[in-house]
């Protein structure tokens, strides 16, 4: 008769560890059953490699459908961790028992069935049973008197190991109990528990008489007796779906140990955890000692006074509460009265930094991993850019050749959707300098391995990459900002075929706002030319064809439009503008002046977008500020709307505030046309008005007012030529308006 020595943990749990490692020492087993998906053991012989450092996990997946995948993590202080090592270090076969991922992975749950009656009578208890499956100990937790399982396993199994075998005769006792009363009845549970006991039943079959089990403590009652469960066992796993699996190694955080993995069970302070595994006998003094220094990293003044009474405070506290030793709940409090001084925002520096702790495994180079993964580790270390789960900042010159490198390297996993840099707005006002903000994790190694179909390296799965988003996508607006992705990232094959894209589209489109949202993304491209060192032949050729495509339409898509769509297209009119600026083209900016001047002279074009026009020619002078107070004061006429006024104004004076400052053409036909407003038509457009002046800055609209505030100043000599001298009544009825008006934003 095999002895089967059942040893139930809490996954992650140093306690636990201790007390496996102890248990396998005393009782030198034959064989070593660890609950895990039987996939993943084989790769399991990398954690006795001295370059193997947790946190790490397995992360297993579906190679035609990588997104399909789920991580195993590992701690040094995981149960399974260390009975693996002892495994390999002891020379003791071992093997992971749990549902194969094969199934795992493909399994669909059955279909719910209708209640009857009397299960229907049952549904608070089943309630209760579902909440104490997915946390097992919380029944009892409350019956002692804990606020969660949490803090009640720390205290009996995590604080205090003891005689290990005892430990785990009374976990299967208390679990035997439980199950009792709460019996498992999802599906998936179910098919676990009898894999668990299939693989029991093998390594009896195959002569082994002395066998340690190492499974969560809820399923240590499911696995007594395997063979009497083995005909409906038999039954339960026939027939279930397939898939293939494969897994890689890749650095897990302390951060990502709080989530819920492979195992359904996330650890609240990894950090502490580490600390309980590092230095088991510690009555909190150096946990102490090492928040001290946390403050003091922060300037906070902490003494040897203040760690010695948090100290007392935490034995004390554990002494009240029937304990015999603080746990973190006790110290959290003495570290928050004593060094905290009650405030509760300073002891979120220990929760960051101690409690959860900022560790970032590694795993050896020669691990497997997928061609992809390991180019991207190749290249991150040839250029110093080490993963890290922290926020860091970097400057790059972009005509150093190693920091071009970063750069492209950068680009090209922004590309592929590893957002692992952010690219900063940069200070400088160069196309040589660019900031990046780098802060890795885990969950890129996934986006990563949804790329190796499209290459073995960074740079070849970039570019298939953007070949294939460039078929796929017919909207002109994407595909140019994908080539303003694709650009700084130097990838040749799929830019020549993004373009042809761009090309084929461009020449089968009319439709303005598709023109205009691709040609600013273009014309931006263009600051990379001498940078980047990449032809741009075939990208002017695009951007020369969308623009007079763009110009053509333009004059005849401004006419007669209500106040939302003129609102979108003045502003989509003016990045335009500064796009043929930037692209400093002489036979483009005519041809765009042209069409400006070609909206003017249309009476059926839009207040807003014929303001908007007007101030672009007149900041280029191509219009003179004659012809400017002539549109003026065609826009202010008698003739004229108040409304057609209002919103020619808004869109003339969009960031113009120096124009009212500075020129006293304006500034006079803008008060003699508030003046002539009937009290009705200024009380109407006030909303439309204000809109226009609160876009000033605060400093703006002061100068504005004093400059109200001086009273009447004379008009030009060119404005005076036609007629005689300002009334100085009417001045003086228009100007308590006009201030009132730039006023209202700063009161």
């Amino acid at each position: 008769m095999a002895n089967i020595h059942l040893l139930g943990i809490r996954h992650h749990g140093p306690g636990s560890s201790k007390q496996v490692l102890a248990a396998l020492a005393a009782l030198q087993p034959e064989v070593i059953l660890i609950e895990g998906p039987p996939e993943t053991a084989v790769m399991m012989q990398w954690i006795n490699n001295p370059d193997m450092q947790p946190p790490v996990a397995l992360l297993a997946y579906v190679p035609d459908q990588p997104q399909q995948a789920v991580f195993y993590p590992f701690a040094a202080y995981s149960p399974e961790w260390n009975a693996v090592l002892y495994a390999l270090q002891h020379q003791v076969p071992y093997y992971f028992i749990d549902l194969p991922l094969t199934h795992a992975l493909a399994y669909q749950a059955p279909a719910a069935v209708a209640p009857s009656g009397d299960e229907q009578n049952q549904a608070n208890s089943d309630t209760i049973a579902t909440s104490i499956t997915q946390h097992p100990l919380a029944y009892i937790a409350e019956i002692a008197g804990f606020e969660d399982t949490e803090e009640w396993w720390e205290h009996h199994f995590e604080l205090y190991p003891s005689d290990a075998v005892v430990s785990f005769e009374a976990i299967a006792y208390l679990m035997e109990n439980l199950r009792e009363t709460f019996a498992v009845k999802e599906h998936k549970e179910l098919l676990r528990e009898a894999f668990m006991r299939k693989y029991i039943r093998a390594v009896q079959k195959d002569g082994y008489q002395n066998i340690a089990v190492i499974c969560g403590a809820w399923h240590v009652p499911a696995l007594k007796n395997a063979d009497t469960y083995k005909k409906s066992d038999e039954e339960l796993l026939k027939n279930l779906p397939k898939i293939k699996v494969e897994s890689t190694w890749i650095p897990w955080t302390n951060e990502r140990m709080m989530l819920e993995s492979g195992y359904g069970a996330g650890i609240v302070s990894p950090g502490w955890y580490e600390h309980l595994w590092q230095y088991p006998t510690d009555d909190g003094t150096r946990w102490l000692s090492r928040s001290a220094a946390v403050f003091r990293s922060q300037n906070i003044d902490i003494s040897a006074a203040h760690v010695i009474e948090a100290a007392r405070l935490a034995q004390s506290l554990a002494a009240l509460r029937g304990l015999s030793r603080a746990g973190l709940k006790e110290l959290n409090e003495a570290i928050l009265t004593v060094m905290c001084m009650g405030d509760p925002i300073l002891l979120q520096l220990i929760y960051k930094e101690l409690q959860i702790g900022n560790t970032l495994g590694q795993i050896p180079e020669d691990a497997p991993q997928t061609p992809l993964q390991r180019d991207f580790d190749r290249q991150s270390k040839t250029l110093h850019l080490k993963p890290t789960q922290d926020e860091k900042k970097i400057a790059l010159d972009l005509r150093e050749p190693f920091d071009n490198s970063k750069s492209i390297f950068l680009h090209r996993l922004l590309v592929l959707n590893v957002t692992w840099g952010k690219l900063q707005q940069s200070r400088s006002k160069g196309t040589f300098k660019e900031e990046w903000l780098l802060n890795w994790q885990p969950e890129y190694s996934i986006h990563l391995l949804e790329k190796t179909a499209w290459g073995n390296t960074i740079e070849a799965a970039a570019n298939k990459y953007v070949e294939h988003l460039s078929q796929q996508n017919n909207s002109l607006a994407d595909l140019a900002q994908l080539a303003q992705n694709a650009l700084p990232a130097e990838l040749h094959e799929g830019i020549r075929a993004l373009l042809k894209r761009l090309d084929e589209l461009a020449a089968s489109t009319s439709d303005l706002l598709a023109l205009l949202n691709t040609f600013v993304p273009l014309a931006q491209l263009s600051r990379y030319g001498n940078v980047r060192k990449v032809d741009m032949d075939i990208l002017w050729l695009i951007v020369e064809s969308v623009f007079y495509r763009m110009t053509a339409a333009l004059p005849y898509s401004v006419q007669q439009l209500t106040e939302e769509p003129a609102n979108e297209l003045s502003e989509k009119i003016r990045k335009a503008h500064h796009s043929v600026l930037l692209l400093d083209n002489d036979e483009l900016k005519e041809n765009w002046w042209n069409t400006l001047e070609r909206i003017l002279t249309s009476q059926q074009t839009a207040p807003l977008i014929h303001g908007t026009c007007c101030k672009l020619l007149y900041d280029q002078k191509v219009l003179s500020p004659e012809a400017t107070a002539l549109q003026l004061s065609r826009a202010f006429s008698v003739v004229a709307a108040p409304e057609y006024a209002a919103f020619w104004l808004e869109g003339f004076l969009h960031e113009g505030a120096t124009l009212l400052l500075y020129d006293e053409t304006l500034w006079h036909l803008l008060y003699e046309w508030l003046q002539q407003l009937s009290d009705a038509d200024f009380l109407a457009l006030l909303p439309l008005l204000r809109r226009t002046f609160a876009l000033f800055s605060a400093a703006e609209k002061r100068k504005i007012a004093q400059k109200v505030a001086r009273g009447n100043v004379p008009l030009p000599e060119t404005y005076l030529a036609g007629g005689g001298d300002i009334d100085d009544e009417r001045a003086q009825r228009v100007l308590p308006i006009l201030e009132k008006l730039l006023l209202l934003d700063k009161q």
